[in-house]
């Protein structure tokens, strides 16, 4: 069963990162118009998708929930498509949901083997490349070729930009945990 405080946290990390898209991630998009361009500013997202993961430990659904919200979040807003256009924000979930699945089966091996800032980074790597992924399927499904092909250009050209960011976010995310846990020790010997 879920704590109040696991569901009080996942609304916290959803709003977050909400609002770092409302007010940094989504500009390119806006000001230049070109599908996709919101992909240039992915750190902040890495930084919140790494350390949710990790702040969660380990248990299953918390991710997938996270997203759930954010994709819902999103409904009425430019970001990751048209304003209430459902099944453009149905790759956000279809990817929390396959991070979760996957990336909790390997929590407990990285973290009884003291590599959690490792299992961040892929959290984050795994997550972020997953969604333009599947967003290009999508759209591919779904949408008019000419949003397809300007959509598949953006993120060819700015897959460098992706990988390096989600491995930047995914870093500070452990980070910023690593943080939160000191001092909860620091607390606990005091």
């Amino acid at each position: 069963m879920w704590s109040s405080k696991d569901i009080a946290l996942i609304i916290v990390l959803a709003a977050t990162s909400f609002a770092y898209s409302m007010s940094v991630a989504q500009l390119p998009n806006l000001i230049t118009g070109i599908v996709g361009l919101n992909y240039f500013f992915m750190f902040g997202h890495g930084i919140v998708i790494s350390f949710g993961f990790l702040i969660y430990n380990g248990k299953r659904w918390r991710v997938a929930f996270q997203s759930t919200i954010l994709a819902l979040l999103f409904i009425p807003t430019f970001a990751m498509g048209t304003p209430f256009d459902i099944l453009a924000r149905m790759p956000m979930i279809l990817a929390g949901f396959l991070g979760d699945f996957i990336l909790n089966s390997f929590y407990q091996n990285f973290k009884n083997k003291n590599k959690l800032m490792w299992w961040s980074i892929l959290a984050a790597l795994f997550n972020i490349l997953l969604t333009p992924i599947l967003t290009t399927l999508n759209m591919y499904l779904f949408y008019s070729p000419e949003v397809f092909t300007s959509f598949v250009t953006v993120i060819t050209f700015l897959s460098p930009v992706i990988i390096i960011e989600s491995i930047v976010g995914g870093y500070i995310g452990y980070k910023v945990f690593e943080r939160i846990e000191r001092t909860k020790l620091d607390a606990l010997i005091t």
